[in-house]
């Protein structure tokens, strides 16, 4: 690997700055939001501003292709701070704005000044003395020299042109405008990796040729990376450490500070040092000696040498931080290599065209990999790789699809062995193998990507050495002659030789050749793998590849035994385990980590425990990553994937303009879908596929059930709830005929009546099994209902059916009840939620309910009932002709005393009636007692009661304490929400105590609860062995209320299985009790949110 002639280090690499930078004013706390329409299309934006007291943003819309506007914008007061966000969304264009600022009003940081023709006049003493003493001293410190000395120094790493749109954009940046102030300080923020180092560079560069900032008399740069931070200086000794013989005439430099332009080069690299600002006193006198990061923050805060002009470079990760120290910045987003620019850089050295097929596969089509290609210097080391492993052909085992395997090409194929006959590295080379990566890993801990001969010695390593070992360069020279520091030719480089030491480190003990590191950090300390950074994240799974680890076992000449990959398998198995605690990106991370690997043995491991999975899909690699991953999830048996962007038509050509083959050789986004679809289809234990808030055309959906509808695919339960899939919706129809699908869920999918024709001809198919139909607020006509009437009389596998929220009038209500009423008719569960009922509508499902025994749930919830359609109800489940087992009449309104007299009758006499919910219905204390009364009778076999906000206090909790132990049936009562406070949980604890009832199930969950009912309750706990499940969700619990429950739940006497509580809400002692608890007990589930484990069907109505 030969050094990039145009290219210059960033963040430790070597980068061409071919970025394209945008650049705001930050005006009254607006941002120019700037988008991409279209490929090959430019926009920009032209904001004005107002006062600073006003908010306001200026949203750019696209013009059309081959355009360029310019936006012009106006800055307000210093005490502001805003940005602009401009986005290169591919094409080979520029887009420029010319800002200008306000003046600044109120502003009591920062003064400053434009002198003009007040300039200052440095005393004639002062400069006699300096030119004195450098005249003695042979040493001129010509300004000449100086700028010979930069250009000799950035020349050979930086090539830009001057005259183009960025510069004009830096240039213009420090000009006032008409009556307004320029800005004083200018942040250059983006991406790591994508340039902002080099254009650094190139500014100082550019000054010194004389083609940039010309109106600055001196130009000074300091790289955060390569500064000492502990070491006392002043700035003007910093100054002349920049000169050539560190000879400046410093007197004559700061007599004009407003013709002084600093560069400071990495904030981010400061933040370390930066963590008790608050306390830090600023120096406001150049001669001044303070430690190094003090004379930089007082730089940033204006106060040293307030006059002068700030160039900042920070990764956007550092630019909250920045933010706060600062004054009046000017913010200009840099975002790299455009994708045209890119693609061109990887393919322009292939001749032939099916290579540059695959590469264009391999690379280009993988965005993580593609994405990496910010800068020529990335793009430079991907074409080595590509390139190595073409020439050796078969000899090369590593893959070629990862950055890992490119990387690990490159590298090990590269190295110049000692002793090639056995293949094997000597101890020396061993020895400064493992000092580099561990010098990287060093680095990567502790944020630092600039070492010194020191750090070098620390390792046992010597450039040359290095050099020669791998034939390349891999450690670049930067800094002075008198003191040499080196970087990575790429920051990826450091984090793939970072992650590789913890693959050596457990072949030997190196400690003894190298010195104390006092940074070290150990992976298998680490708990999870957000702690580690991500960039060695990535390489670190990439590295378990058994081709990879086979090369490094020849090249050590022993095998490797990794601990380290049962550690990255354990902490993939969490996020299995934890399921409602992942967030969907965190499974798609990690999938990609797993695919890194492309070992199918590692990854099957590491998959093992995920039986749920939830996945959100936008990109073309994200399907092929997934479906990799997925194939190996062999416990896997529910997954939900939104798929939110993925376009219809496939365009990835138009980011590859030099490959112009036929679209034969093209693996389509089609191939992709396909190929996922299959692996869903054939997954042999995956029972629920949820696609639901999914995006799907009609060429998606059509490849989908074509593959959900063969006999082979094991789904039972599909939804599609919320998704877009109107085009392709006749598709759908065709895979219900796989006996196997049992449940279907289509809810919020608008149902024209030639689409319920094909559903309803679909479903009397005699292969059709479906036992569950949701047609939840899909705008059925009457139409619809009739046909929905003439299949329920056709059908025999429909056995639940939910109508929720679509409006059902009395004609619909009719043809409904027609069906209903009929002996051929087998719905057992019917779903009436929210559905606007007319007031006959009891009295046909009275009428139903007794004529059809099949029907034994019915959920009528968000309906308006009176005490007359109660009664209505009540009457017929008095006869035994009634079926009914669940009802379910949740926010009814039902607000008069009678109907639940009513209901209190049934109660007690209709032994067939097992769960009843009335949450959300003014129930009231009086009401309560009645209900009570029916729960102790004898006849009563209600299990399960729902009253949820029914508007209960704690005078009705003696009779329910009363009733609990009475009631010989009940299991499951549900009081969240309602005010009981602590004297009513004390008083229901009186009848937990006896602890003969039959009650499993309690939830007191936003109860009013604090720790003054803890003592009672968890003496409860602890001497209850029925209550199985308990939630105590939203109750205001102290630490030591909380310890004491904790107590409760450990006492080996209880019979708590699951426990309602949200752990985030307390301090780490109660956190730490609680993971004791589920130590001690592994199967007892701590959860907030108790509602989501189903026991009994009890959830059955739901969505």
């Amino acid at each position: 690997m030969s050094t990039p002639e145009k290219t210059t280090p960033k963040d430790g690499a070597e980068q061409e700055l071919t970025s394209e930078s945008k650049m705001t004013t930050p005006e009254e706390d607006s941002s120019a939001i700037v988008k991409d329409l279209g490929s090959e299309e430019r926009q920009i934006s032209e904001s004005k501003m107002t006062t600073p007291e006003e908010d306001s943003s200026a949203i750019v819309k696209d013009l059309g292709s081959e355009e360029r506007q310019i936006s012009e914008s106006k800055m307000t007061t210093p005490e502001e701070d805003s940005s602009a966000i401009v986005k290169d969304l591919g094409s080979e264009e520029r887009q420029i704005s010319e800002s200008t600022m306000s003046t600044p009003e109120k502003d009591s940081t920062a003064i400053v000044k434009d002198l003009g023709s007040e300039e200052r006049q440095m005393s004639e003493d002062l400069l006699a003395e300096e030119e004195d003493v450098m005249t003695k001293a042979g040493k001129q410190g010509n300004l000449q020299d100086y700028k010979a000395h930069v250009i000799a120094k950035f020349d050979t790493s930086v090539a830009l042109q001057y005259d183009s749109p960025e510069m004009k954009v830096l240039s213009d940046a420090f000009k006032p405008d008409q009556k307004t102030f320029r800005p004083h300080t200018i942040i250059l923020h983006g991406r790591p990796g994508v340039g902002k180092s080099a254009l650094a560079r190139s500014i100082v560069l550019g000054w010194a040729q004389g083609k940039l900032y010309q109106d600055m008399s001196y130009v000074v740069i300091f790289s955060v990376g390569e500064i000492k931070w502990t070491e006392k200086s002043s700035l003007a000794q910093m100054i002349a450490k920049e000169w050539p013989d560190s000879w400046a005439p410093v007197t004559k430099i700061m007599s004009q500070p407003e013709r002084l332009l600093f560069v400071i080069d990495g904030f981010d690299d400061m933040d370390a040092v930066l963590q008790d600002e608050d306390d830090m006193t600023l120096s406001r006198d150049w001669k001044d000696e303070q430690p190094i990061y003090i004379l930089i923050y007082s730089l940033l805060r204006k106060a040293l040498l307030p006059e002068s002009f700030l160039i900042i470079t920070t990764r956007n990760t550092g630019l909250e931080k920045l933010k706060s120290v600062v004054v009046s910045p000017l913010y200009i987003l840099v975002e790299g290599l455009s994708t045209s620019r890119r693609s061109q850089l990887i393919l322009e050295n292939i001749s032939d065209d099916y290579q540059r097929m695959q590469v264009f596969h391999s690379v280009i089509e993988n965005h993580q990999l593609f994405n990496q290609c910010q800068a020529p210097s990335m793009c430079l080391l991907i074409c080595e790789a590509l390139q190595l492993q073409k020439k050796l052909g078969k000899e090369c085992t590593l893959p070629c699809q990862t950055l890992t395997g490119l990387y690990a090409t490159l590298l090990f194929h590269r190295l110049t062995l000692r002793e090639p006959s056995w293949g094997t590295l000597s101890q020396e080379e061993q020895i400064t193998l493992v000092g580099l990566c561990r010098m990287a890993a060093e680095g990567v801990w502790t944020m630092k990507s600039v070492f010194y001969d020191d750090d070098l010695k620390n390792y046992s390593l010597k450039e040359s050495e290095i050099s020669a070992l791998f034939h390349t360069k891999i450690l670049l020279q930067v800094g002075h002659r008198s003191e040499k520091s080196s970087i990575f030719f790429h920051r990826s480089l450091q984090d793939f030789f970072a992650a590789l030491y913890y693959v050596l480190e457990e072949l030997g003990e190196w400690n003894q050749y190298f010195s104390f590191i006092k940074n070290q950090q150990s992976i298998m300390e680490v708990k999870r793998t957000n702690n580690i950074p991500l960039g060695m994240k990535r390489f670190l799974f990439g590295l378990m590849n058994k081709d990879i680890l086979k090369t490094l076992e020849v090249l050590f000449g022993c095998p490797i035994n990794l601990t380290i990959k049962q550690k990255l398998q354990h902490w993939v198995s969490l996020i299995g385990q934890q399921v409602n605690d992942t967030n969907p990106m965190d499974t798609l991370d990690a999938f990609y980590y797993l695919f890194e690997s492309q070992d199918e043995e590692f990854v099957h491991v590491a998959l093992n425990s995920f039986q749920e999975v939830w996945l959100l899909i936008n990109q073309k690699m994200d399907l092929t990553v997934s479906s990799y991953c997925l194939q190996q999830c062999q416990n896997l048996k529910a997954i939900r994937v939104d798929i939110r962007a993925l376009i219809s038509e496939d365009n990835t050509l138009e980011l590859c303009p030099l490959v112009d083959l036929q679209k034969k050789l093209h693996k389509p986004l089609k191939e992709c879908w396909k190929n996922f679809s299959s692996v869903l289809s054939t997954h042999p234990n995956l029972k629920e596929l949820d696609l639901g808030n999914s995006i799907l055309n009609k060429w998606a959906m059509e490849i989908l059930c074509l593959k959900l509808g063969n006999s082979s695919c094991s789904i039972q339960k599909l939804m599609f709830k919320n998704a877009e899939i109107e085009s392709g919706l006749q598709y759908l129809w065709k895979l219900v005929s796989n006996p196997n699908i049992k449940s279907l869920n289509l809810g919020s999918t608008p149902m024209t009546d030639d689409d319920m024709k094909l559903a309803c001809d679909a479903l009397r198919h005699p292969r059709c099994s479906l036992e569950t139909l949701r047609l939840d607020s899909c705008e059925l006509t009457l139409a619809g209902y009739e046909m929905i009437s003439t299949l329920l009389l056709s059908t025999t596998s429909l056995k639940c059916l939910s109508l929720a929220r679509n409006k059902v009038g009395e004609n619909s209500m009719i043809y409904l009840g027609d069906a209903l009423r009929s002996s051929e008719c087998s719905l057992k569960k019917l779903i009436l939620d929210g559905c606007d009922l007319p007031p006959e509508s009891c009295h046909v499902l009275a009428s139903a309910l007794f004529s059809n025994q099949s029907l034994t749930h019915l959920c009528l919830s968000n309906n308006n009932l009176g005490t007359k359609e109660v009664q209505q109800l009540c009457q017929v489940m008095k006869t035994p002709e009634c079926a009914l087992q669940r009802l379910i009449l949740n926010h009814c309104n039902i607000v008069d005393a009678a109907a639940y007299g009513f209901l209190a009758l049934i109660l007690s006499s209709y032994r067939k009636l097992t769960h009843l919910s009335l949450s959300m219905n003014p129930v009231g204390d009086n009401a309560m007692k009645l209900l009570c009364e029916a729960l102790k009778e004898p006849a009563c076999y209600l299990q399960e009661l729902e009253l949820v906000d029914c508007q209960l206090t704690e005078n009705c909790c003696e009779d329910i304490a009363c009733m609990i132990p009475i009631a010989k049936h009940l299991q499951s009562l549900d009081l969240g929400n309602n005010a009981l406070g602590d004297k009513g949980v004390i008083a229901l604890c009186e009848g937990l105590k006896q602890n003969t009832g039959s009650l499993r199930r309690l939830g007191l969950g936003a109860c009013e609860l604090t720790s003054k009912c803890c003592e009672v309750l968890s003496l409860v706990i602890a001497s209850n062995s029925r209550l199985k499940s308990l939630n105590l969700v939203m109750n205001d619990f102290s630490t030591a209320g909380m310890l004491k429950l904790c107590c409760a739940f450990q006492c080996p006497a209880t019979s708590l299985s699951v426990i309602g509580l949200w752990k985030q809400q307390y301090y780490a002692e109660v956190r730490k009790q609680l993971e004791e608890v589920q130590s001690i007990k592994p199967h007892v589930v701590i959860d907030g949110d108790w509602y989501s484990i189903d026991e009994d069907d009890r959830n059955w109505w739901k969505n």
